[in-house]
């Protein structure tokens, strides 16, 4: 629609105008009137309308002032000046001024009809002209941006320069942003298309910078004034919410700022080193060069890291069992910084949680039945884990994940801590148990746990949990197992220090325990028993 403006003084010509066509069937809008000379000037402002329709008679400043200060301001608007037949020779004046027509009063249906449909062809073609010049004006920058980008020489050929200045590119400063576009499911390039689109009206419109494609991102060349922190905000915002319109999320990061043209490669290099690292940037917005890298501590080699991951798996494990939220967060952060600092990549980072994860639930869903639903999910989970974007925020993830899952394995008879501890023991006596461990999980110093435990129990913890074991391996015996297998059943790897803690517990070797079955000695010699 094209909107039109209607000014004269009598208020029967205003309104009559508004209700003697069918303006929307025509292509127009009107969008206001005014009174006055004064008006119609504020108005103007206001609306930048399309078509005026002026009286050349008002009382104080006339229909040709108001004209001829319009065009004096380089207004290009369409304009019709509304005269009586004693004003004819008048108006003949504002033809000077580059007015459209006249129409006499009473306004003929008919004629104003003829005109408004002339017009009409008249502002399409001007705005398919402004649409084709500013489309190439755009085009020829962000083809100059990509030529300049993947010049090899640090001294652009003298013509990209020529045509740098034509564009009018010779700034104080130049910095560039890369925008990679998570597009997951998408086979083509549609929604990307769509996102250049609306970033290419919306920076050129605020002369933000010049938006161009390149590679696999979109990228954008900073004015100078939008290189400062306070504003670029605005610009990160803008660009999340052209991508949101298409249901995708984005990866945003800034080159290192330049002085000249000829360094823009050097902001586009560093820009693109941020964003292969930007799992390891805890920024929300966007990766710049005053975003700090996660602190990775001292190097380690992945076998070391490997060693160390392995008791925290455990300490998770058993945090989980007893319920012990609280713990799980820096159990997260710790492995975390470990597979950090061995330098692993995002995808080596993301397999180990997911590795992790599986296992953890696993084993807990065998105990408890009632997580068999939850584990259930654990496919839709696991796809949530792969498309984090940072490692702190899949950290995040993470944690919550599991806190859910040791949510749902609570139980109401393990508040009191040692009936707690013993029915860990009780369940878990085959795996690798250890005071300082579960000293961890518990909250408490290892000393104080194992005073509390003693006191409780009569004896140290590492004296009950190899009872526990010898009575399990007692069991497994008496069904005709061999001595190895039993000790290997029950956490002990070293068979020979199996036999020196069940001999120091029941006082006889587990090869004297079986030949005292009488079923067993039908079938074994002594031999036969310290062999196996």
């Amino acid at each position: 629609m094209y909107s039109v403006l209607i000014v004269d003084d009598e208020l029967s010509i205003r309104e009559g105008l508004v209700t003697l066509l069918d303006w929307e069937s025509l292509g127009y809008r009107v969008v206001d009137t005014a009174a006055n000379a004064v008006e119609a000037r504020y108005k103007y402002e206001l609306y930048s309308p399309d078509l005026m329709i002026v009286d050349i008679r008002m009382p104080g400043k006339d229909g040709l002032e108001l004209i001829r200060e319009l065009r004096e301001d380089q207004a290009d608007t369409h304009i019709i000046i509304l005269s009586g037949y004693a004003d004819f020779s008048y108006a003949k004046r504002a033809l000077n001024f580059g007015i459209d027509s006249y129409l006499l009063k009473p306004v003929d249906e008919e004629e104003l009809q003829l005109y408004l449909a002339s017009l009409s062809t008249v502002l399409d073609a001007r705005i398919a002209e402004r649409r084709n010049h500013a489309a190439v004006k755009v085009w020829s920058r962000e083809m100059l941006v990509q030529s300049l980008l993947m010049e090899s020489s640090l001294h652009p050929a003298p013509a990209l320069m020529d045509s740098a200045m034509e564009s009018g590119l010779l700034w104080d400063s130049y910095q560039i942003v890369l925008i990679r576009l998570l597009l997951q499911d998408y086979a083509d390039n549609g929604p990307s298309t769509a996102v250049k689109a609306r970033l290419t009206a919306s920076f050129d419109s605020n002369s933000w910078g010049i938006v161009f494609s390149l590679d696999s991102y979109l990228g954008v060349l900073l004015q100078p004034s939008f290189q400062k922190e306070l504003v670029r905000k605005l610009m990160v915002q803008s660009i999340r919410e052209a991508a949101r319109i298409e249901g995708l999320e984005c990866i945003i990061t800034a080159g290192d700022m330049v002085d000249t043209l000829e360094e823009l490669s050097v902001s586009h290099q560093s820009a693109l080193a941020r964003m292969k690292d930007h799992f390891f940037y805890d920024e929300p917005g966007m990766i710049g060069p005053d975003s700090l890298k996660l602190k990775t501590g001292l190097p380690a080699r992945p076998q070391e890291a490997e060693s160390s991951l392995a008791p925290l798996v455990d300490r998770l494990y058993f945090a989980m069992d007893i319920g012990n939220l609280a713990v799980i967060p820096s159990l997260i952060q710790e492995s975390g910084d470990i597979l950090t600092a061995a330098g692993l990549s995002e995808m080596a980072v993301k397999s180990y949680y997911v590795r992790t994860v599986t296992l953890l639930t696993h084993k807990l869903s065998l105990l408890y039945k009632e997580l068999n639903q939850a584990h259930s999910l654990m496919d839709g989970q696991i796809q949530q884990i792969y498309k984090h974007t940072s490692l702190p925020q899949l950290q995040r993830y993470i944690t919550g994940l599991l806190e859910k899952y040791a949510a749902g394995v609570i139980r109401d008879d393990m508040d009191v801590l040692m009936k707690r501890m013993l029915d860990l023991i009780h369940r878990h006596y085959n795996e690798n148990l250890k005071l300082e461990t579960l000293a961890d999980v518990f909250t408490y110093s290892s000393a104080y746990l194992g005073k509390l435990f003693k006191n409780s129990t009569g004896c140290s913890f590492n004296t009950y949990l190899d009872k526990i074991r010898i009575e399990r391996a007692k069991e497994l015996l008496d069904k005709g197992c061999k001595i190895h297998q039993a000790a290997s059943e029950v956490g002990f790897s070293d068979v020979d220090y199996f036999r020196e803690k069940f001999k120091k517990i029941e006082g006889i070797s587990p090869s004297v325990y079986r030949r005292k079955e009488p079923a067993q000695m039908d079938d074994f010699s002594e031999n036969a028993y310290e062999k196996s």
